[in-house]
Parts: structure tokens; C-alpha cells; sequence
């Protein structure tokens, strides 16, 4: 019967928390993609370092989107 209840209180700002951080790594991705130059390697894996850091952005914006849906 308990297990059924949905959390309240700070389950919405763990939502928020989630959106952020999908952003964060979002942004920084692309942000070390501009600026290359930014780590200490070379620029073509800087550029695959980059592009794995958005896909987990991505990743990470589709779970807060899911965590968002099932808390409705």
C-alpha cells in the first residue's frame, strides 16, 4: 500500500535537479567542443570527448523527461 505513493516534497526539486544537470553536461559538451584547445590532448580526441559528454546530456535530459512523465 505504501509503495504506491508517489514522493512529494523534494521529489519536484530532484526533477529540477535533473533538468540542470542534463543541460550542464549538454553545454559543456559543446563547450569543449568550441574550444578544443581547452584539455590537454589532441584536438580529434577532444572532439570525441566532447560529443560523448552531449550524448550523456542527452541521456540524462531523456531521464529527467521520464522521471517528469511517471511523477504526473
Amino acid at each position: 500500500m505504501l509503495q504506491n505513493r508517489k514522493p512529494e516534497g523534494f521529489s519536484q526539486i530532484t526533477l529540477y535537479i535533473r533538468a540542470f544537470t542534463a543541460i550542464a553536461y549538454i553545454v559543456m559538451g559543446i563547450y569543449v567542443f568550441m574550444k578544443r584547445s581547452l584539455l590537454p590532448v589532441s584536438d580529434g580526441l577532444a572532439m570525441i570527448m566532447s560529443v560523448f559528454i552531449i550524448i550523456y546530456g542527452v541521456f540524462r535530459a531523456w531521464g529527467a523527461y521520464n522521471a517528469y512523465k511517471n511523477s504526473l
